[in-house]
């Protein structure tokens, strides 16, 4: 069967920011415009003292000043564009990183010559170059060698401030994941394991006993009460493996199947191997209450829900789809609940972009939901792409 969304499926991801949108929320002075400014501040403050002390004339230093001020708000153009460039590279391995800025810096050098030349010798010349072109080609090699060490300055301070900027991101996501898990499990408790989930499954419990049918009505009762222990013992940011979220899962279905009877069949494919893959605590409760509620509840025939994993490529892919007519499946996305909310939103703050919740409506009927995230193992390995 096939466990992916048809070609009329609604895709629920977060929604990434872009470069754009960073720039918008970032203030105008911030820390990278104030450390290229303080950089080519203290080069230009270099550069000229090197001019004092030869006896220059008052009104030639101020006219040398004035070109090198004019070259020097250029050069920070320039770093602009090395930092746009290296942010952008923020996913390459730092080794990379490294090389590129070294690639950068002597870009940033051929920048600095071609500018100065044109600054101090063609469009504002101090005076007739008297010099031959080997005279000025060491001048230009002279020169870039001292300069050099601005622009690997710049580098460092990039991946520097990137660096930072990456670590405390990763502490508010994590700090904002465990709020998070907190708050999806009392919202579990709240809306998931509501009142109205609990009146049904006592209603039902209620029939079983006056029919005396004890057997039923015990199966029920430790289904209840297993399911919610389990939803309760682990701490709301735990990270669970897979094996320990199935076996939740079977018990919430099992208190459904003693509902539905018949009209529920279960399945079950996640290879055993996949049984240490870490996932978040109670992801797929709410995608299990969505089959149940809009497929099982809403039919007289039998609906089958399905639960599968698989591994690909570093990437654990949960899917929960079920089989339900296609005018039930056609149940507006909006119409199901917080629960994808819910589910993406963690999946956010967990992984960023590399959690991501598809679902919609399956060819043929049904409906599908599937969970991307990496692959880590509860030894706490993550696994990378197949070589």
């Amino acid at each position: 069967m096939d466990a992916s969304p048809g070609s009329a499926e609604a895709r629920y991801r977060r929604n990434p920011r872009t470069a754009h949108d960073a720039a918008e929320r970032r203030p105008l002075f911030d820390r990278y415009l104030a450390a290229n400014l303080t950089v080519w501040g203290v080069t230009y403050v270099g550069t000229s003292v090197r001019t004092l002390g030869m006896g220059t004339a008052l009104p030639v230093l101020l006219g040398l000043g004035a070109r090198r001020a004019v070259v020097s708000l250029i050069c920070v153009g320039v770093c602009f564009v090395i930092q746009w460039v290296l942010l952008a590279t923020g996913a390459w391995p730092w080794a990379r990183r490294f090389l590129l800025s070294a690639v950068l810096s002597l870009a940033g050098v051929a920048a600095w010559t071609l500018v100065n030349h044109t600054v101090f010798y063609i469009l504002w010349p101090v005076g007739p170059m008297d010099e031959g072109w080997s005279e000025v080609a060491l001048s230009w090699a002279y020169n870039g060698s001292v300069m050099i060490w601005s622009f690997i300055a710049w580098c460092a301070i990039v991946l520097a401030l990137s660096y930072d900027s990456e670590a405390r991101e990763q502490s508010l996501r994590l700090m904002e994941a465990q709020a998070l898990a907190a708050e999806s499990q009392n919202q579990m408790l709240r809306n998931q394991i509501n009142p109205h989930f609990l009146f049904n499954t006592l209603n039902a419990l209620s029939s079983l006993i006056l029919q005396k049918d004890v057997e039923r009505a015990e199966r029920m009762v430790l289904s209840l009460s297993n399911f919610l222990r389990a939803s309760l013992e682990k701490a709301p940011s735990d990270k669970i493996a897979l094996a320990d979220e199935l076996t939740v899962q079977r018990q919430y279905l099992a208190i459904e199947q003693e509902r539905f009877g018949d009209r529920l069949v279960f399945r079950e494919a996640a290879p055993a191997a996949l049984g240490d893959a870490l996932v978040p605590g109670l992801i797929l409760q709410p995608l299990i209450e969505n089959a149940v509620k809009y497929g099982v509840a809403r039919t007289t025939r039998p609906v089958t829900v399905e639960i599968s994993a698989q591994a690909r490529d570093g990437t654990l892919m949960l899917t929960v789809q079920d089989d339900a007519v296609p005018e039930i499946a056609q149940t507006p996305a909006a119409a199901l609940g917080v629960g994808l909310a819910n589910v993406r939103r963690r999946l956010e703050v967990l992984y960023g972009e590399a959690g991501v919740l598809t679902c919609g409506p399956r060819d043929g009927g049904g409906f599908a939901a599937v969970v991307e995230l990496p692959l880590e193992r509860l030894q706490g390995r993550r696994e990378g792409p197949a070589a």
